[in-house]
């Protein structure tokens, strides 16, 4: 008879227990940080907690306990090629950003309206404001870098590197070749990850549809490298440019300060109305050419695009 909780196989948890476990736990763990009052610098210790409850699933749920396991580091390398990726995640959204918005200014779209930007509600506690900072534009912008790097790591963890593998493992079954199980957990992930989104100020179908798109974009690096390195600095790139260098809504939450302000005096199918350009046709003009400025990345390197073996390997039924 097959335990509805517990895998006697595998020795782990079935599948819908280990994603619950590890999501409720981050869900509450970076919660409990970011409610700590120390005025934006507790996001310093999201990173290395995040990483401590990936490592302690491994025991608790997931049993995924031997290094030769392909996933007992859930694409989480600290190597030389692991910094090379992550410096080309902020590039990447650098150099696609700053094309969105020279396309956007070409267009008339966007108006540089100012430059230091700091709002006077930045001491505001309001659980729509990015962060916390002082009353100093250079101290608040440095306090938004360290929340963006905080964010991009642990959404990453999350959803790519726990989420989407055991999801993998689990869809699969003999009757389904490895590729299908994979792309149909992408998509389950993808779809999470804009869901929680959901809760966003000004969210809609259409931004469900768009940061589904964002979940695609940042799981394609992983699936063709096996490393979560780019992924995450391209999340907190995209980010941390978005808001705090051009100043626009990231994902519907206003920055409290940025170096620059652009307004959008453009139609709201380019801008992305209020939520922001990921709303919009900007947003997914910088998505494209994010995905075109990876695969220029990674070609050189690696050759042809392609799944990793990592991911090919026989899965564990679930």
């Amino acid at each position: 008879m097959i335990h509805p909780i517990f895998n006697r196989e595998e020795k782990r948890f079935r599948l819908g227990i280990r994603i619950s476990f590890f999501f409720l736990g981050m869900i509450v763990l970076v919660g409990l940080i970011q409610s700590i009052p120390m005025a934006g610098w507790q996001w310093l210790v999201v990173i290395p907690c995040a990483y401590g409850w990936y490592r302690l699933n491994l025991f608790l749920t997931d049993h995924r306990v031997s290094k030769e396991r392909p996933w007992f580091d859930g694409g989480l390398y600290w190597n030389k090629t692991s910094l090379k990726h992550y410096t080309a995640g902020w590039v990447i959204g650098l150099l696609a950003l700053a094309i969105m918005v020279g396309v956007g200014w070409l267009f008339g779209f966007y108006d540089i309206e100012s430059v230091g930007y700091l709002s006077q509600n930045n001491a505001s506690h309001h659980t729509t404001q990015l962060f916390q900072s002082s009353t100093s534009w250079y101290y608040s912008i440095f306090l938004f870098l360290l929340q963006m790097l905080a964010v991009g790591f642990y959404e990453e963890v999350l959803l790519r590197g726990y989420i989407l593998i055991n999801l993998k493992e689990g869809i699969w079954w003999e009757g389904m070749s490895e590729v299908t199980a994979l792309f149909v957990a992408v998509i389950i992930s993808s779809l999470m990850f804009s869901f929680a989104h959901l809760f966003n100020p000004n969210a809609s179908m259409i931004t469900f549809i768009t940061i589904s798109l964002a979940g695609f974009l940042l799981a394609f690096p992983f699936l063709w490298t096996a490393n979560l390195a780019l992924s995450i600095g391209l999340h907190s790139a995209w980010n941390f440019i978005l808001g705090g260098i051009f100043g626009f809504k990231v994902s519907g939450l206003s920055p409290t300060a940025s170096f620059v302000t652009i307004e959008s005096i453009g139609p709201d199918w380019w801008t992305g109305g209020l939520f922001g350009p990921e709303a919009g046709l900007s947003g997914v003009l910088a998505m494209c050419l994010s995905l075109l400025l990876i695969i220029i990345f990674l070609q050189r390197p690696l050759g042809k695009v392609g799944i990793h073996s990592h991911w090919l390997n026989p899965a564990k039924r679930d």
